[in-house]
């Protein structure tokens, strides 16, 4: 039987998280809404995705504004972490949280691939 967008999504988190150095990962919407995560259970993923939705959509803004194009990636490092944003196609943005000592180029890579195979799950008819 074939698997479902959810099935399909959830093995997507579950192998990124497989890859080390990776604290939490989730699939927004581009409108804020959650589509599929894995957090530590005292984050509001709600907030979160909202979050998230709002600072692509403010880096896509500066970006229009600068006329350098599409935005590839955004990565924010905290005291303890490093947050990822991906776009997922137009529909949705693929997010991580990495250690701080992460390895980030093995990982962008990783995700990049992973956002690539969202926004094809997530066009499925």
């Amino acid at each position: 039987m074939a698997k479902t967008k959810k099935e399909m999504l959830d093995d997507i988190l579950t192998g990124i998280l497989q890859v080390g150095q990776i604290k939490a990962c989730g699939i927004v919407s581009s409108e804020g809404q959650l589509i599929d995560s894995r957090a530590p259970s005292d984050v509001d993923e709600g907030i979160f995705s909202a979050l998230c939705s709002t600072v692509m959509e403010s880096a896509e803004a500066a970006s229009g504004q600068l006329k350098t194009g599409l935005v590839g990636q955004i990565s924010v490092k905290t005291e303890k972490g490093i947050i990822l944003l991906i776009p997922a196609g137009s529909k949705a943005i693929f997010t991580a949280l990495t250690e701080l000592d992460a390895q980030l180029g093995i990982i962008l890579s990783e995700i990049e691939s992973r956002a690539e195979q969202v926004n094809s799950i997530l066009n499925i008819k």
